[in-house]
């Protein structure tokens, strides 16, 4: 957990340097809307997720596992917990079909829930932290059904103002997808 609370940290910093230097995707801002010190009134979008898995977290079951899912995020706090920064608090639900290729039991479906605290660094690029549960579903195997936990660190880049690139990596893997937002 402390090597995880360190990636957090690195990964925002790093994001943080990242987006102070890019340019807003939207000329129609000025230079501070937007931005982490925005700290105005912000209105968030609704997510949908679609996004490969490679779930590095279980590749000790043998095999190479693979999957495919979809996620939704709905906002809950839009200002977040800190008044100064543009940050956002709100809930991820979703899907994720998994594939264990030489596996016995080769299917898995994952059922992720999870608090997401989102940092927006500029109006296209933002980080979040994710933490939350999963209900893990596996037909045929000794254990089908258990729980199990969720946590990840993740970059948003929204290339236009309803479509974007979303890559998050902690447990139980890594994923890459398309962002849309309405």
């Amino acid at each position: 957990m402390k090597n995880f609370a360190r990636a957090a940290l690195v990964s925002v910093f790093v994001l943080s340097s990242v987006a102070a230097a890019h340019e807003d995707f939207d000329h129609q801002h000025d230079h501070h809307s937007g931005s982490l010190l925005d700290s105005s009134a912000q209105s968030r979008h609704f997510l949908l997720s679609v996004h490969g898995v490679l779930p590095y977290g279980h590749f000790r079951y043998g095999g190479f596992p693979i999957g495919v899912g979809a996620s939704f995020y709905i906002p809950i706090l839009h200002n977040g917990f800190i008044p100064p920064v543009n940050d956002e608090f709100g809930l991820d639900f979703g899907a994720d079909a998994i594939f264990f290729l030489g596996y016995r039991y080769p299917v898995a479906l994952w059922i992720p829930v999870s608090v997401l605290w989102t940092f927006h660094f500029s109006p296209a690029f933002s980080a979040y932290v994710k933490a939350g549960v999963a209900l893990r579903i596996w037909p045929g195997d000794p254990l089908p059904l258990y729980p199990d936990f969720v946590g990840a660190v993740g970059l948003s880049w929204m290339f236009s103002s309803g479509v974007g690139l979303r890559v998050e990596a902690g447990y139980p893997g890594v994923k890459l997808g398309l962002l849309f937002a309405f």
